[in-house]
């Protein structure tokens, strides 16, 4: 019998049968973004991680195949020869640095019981941390918010509150976390009020602007950094993302990609029944209400700065047309996948 297979539990174990939409589910509402895959007997079969799923979808896999093809069959566990109820198992806080999830099982591999532990700081290569300080976050403040109307009217977006601070705060913490500390940000709809109200509260850290004369769309406005940076991330201020920036890096450079896209892993229920038909036309079978996996842009990305070269001076362009530009002139642009629960998209009230 496997202990503590409560409500906090749960979403650590799937079965070696399932689908990779159902292993997402469980993930999104996992802290630690490892799975235990076990069979009916409670046999330890092996683990799934988050990168496991990343690096298949990557591959081109579907959501609706087994994961049998892409779990770690050979994982990190403890045997226990004797049966310890009630008794703590030791473990050295040293071995969380490779290993979020540690299966316990019994001489007969059958498992008993897991340990957790949430990693607080990133686990990136040694002296990675001190690389990417010098890689700076643009955050693109410049809109108007129309989403947020009437209440953007008076206040911008990037100064709305959310959980008692500013969006632009939240973002900005959340990259300092990871050793990031140079942040610029584009301005344009009440820029004079966004400069005083971050010049004032960022005193003590490295913030720059970069205004624009006119709306240059999502993208546009990134022209004036060719010459600046040799790569950047950019990221929406009204996006928020809890992924592994160090992780995202390490692809990016590992990759050699001109662009990087943060996209998360979504799984929505149609409100139709879905018709299938065979290619004569007949209707082969009706799905009623199916779940669709697909992958959402985050608005987060990481830019090579030679892939500027293809925006014009002071050229009003949005970032999808920017991205369909970048494909028709063969650069190498990669998606980098996220769990659902990584992202929070801010740009409507029905979030707040």
């Amino acid at each position: 019998m496997i202990e503590k297979l409560n409500s906090d539990y749960q979403y650590y174990f799937i079965d070696h049968n399932d689908k990779i939409h159902n292993a997402l589910k469980h993930l999104n509402k996992n802290q630690d973004k490892c799975l235990v895959v076990i069979d009916s007997k409670n046999k330890l079969i092996g683990t799934l991680t988050d990168g496991d799923i990343r690096r298949a979808i990557l591959k081109g896999v579907s959501f609706k195949q087994s994961i049998k093809k892409i779990i770690n069959k050979k994982p990190f566990f403890i045997r226990l020869k004797k049966p310890q109820k009630n008794k703590e198992i030791n473990i050295k806080k040293s071995l969380f640095k490779n290993y979020t999830v540690v299966p316990v099982v019994d001489s007969n591999n059958i498992l008993i019981k897991i340990i957790t532990s949430k990693l607080s700081s990133f686990m990136g290569k040694k002296g990675i941390k001190v690389f990417s300080q010098e890689i700076p976050v643009v955050i693109m403040a410049g809109g108007e918010g129309k989403r947020l109307l009437p209440h953007t009217a008076i206040l911008p977006k990037p100064l709305i509150p959310y959980q008692g601070k500013s969006m632009t705060e939240h973002i900005i913490n959340r990259f300092e976390n990871y050793g990031f500390k140079k942040f610029i940000l584009t301005l344009q709809y009440k820029s004079k009020l966004m400069e005083a109200y971050f010049s004032n509260i960022f005193k003590k850290k490295k913030i720059k602007f970069i205004f624009e004369k006119k709306p240059l769309g999502t993208a546009g406005s990134l022209k004036k950094l060719e010459k600046k940076s040799k790569s950047f991330f950019v990221i929406n201020c009204d996006t928020l993302i809890n992924c592994d920036y160090i992780s995202l890096l390490n692809f990016h450079n590992e990759n050699q990609n001109d662009l990087t896209i943060v996209a998360s892993r979504k799984i929505e229920k149609l409100k139709y029944g879905s018709c299938e038909i065979e290619k004569n036309g007949n209707l082969k079978k009706i799905k009623e209400k199916p779940e669709i996996g697909f992958l959402a842009n985050t608005g987060c990305y990481l830019f090579n700065s030679k892939i500027l070269r293809l925006i014009k001076k002071n050229e009003k362009l949005d970032m999808n047309t920017f991205i369909e530009r970048a494909i028709l002139k063969k650069y190498k642009i990669k998606v980098f996948p996220i769990p659902e629960s990584e992202w929070l998209d801010l740009g409507t009230w029905s979030k707040f």
